[in-house]
């Protein structure tokens, strides 16, 4: 039983790896176009990776039976601003 819910993780982490690939695609183009420079990112660029990898992580916490799905919590309990992009 415990092998077959490993074999279930691990499918549910493979389908989703796409998302943290193109962040890393990303953020591997933004250090390259800077060429030693500082290295500046939009706010809204920001907050979208940011955005992308608490969806990952909630949907693994939900999948190993860690955490139910719901509304996300912000850590600082701010509204939010729903982006329509």
């Amino acid at each position: 039983m415990e092998k077959l819910a490993d074999s279930n993780l691990g499918s549910f982490v493979h389908r989703r790896m796409s998302q943290v690939k193109v962040l890393s695609r990303l953020l591997e183009h933004e250090l390259s176009s800077t060429k030693g420079q500082d290295l500046t990112l939009d706010r809204s660029l920001v907050e979208n990776v940011l955005d992308t990898i608490e969806i990952f992580v909630e949907d693994f916490e939900v999948a190993r039976g860690g955490k139910t799905p719901g509304k996300r919590v912000q850590a600082d309990a701010k509204p939010a601003v729903t982006r329509l992009n």
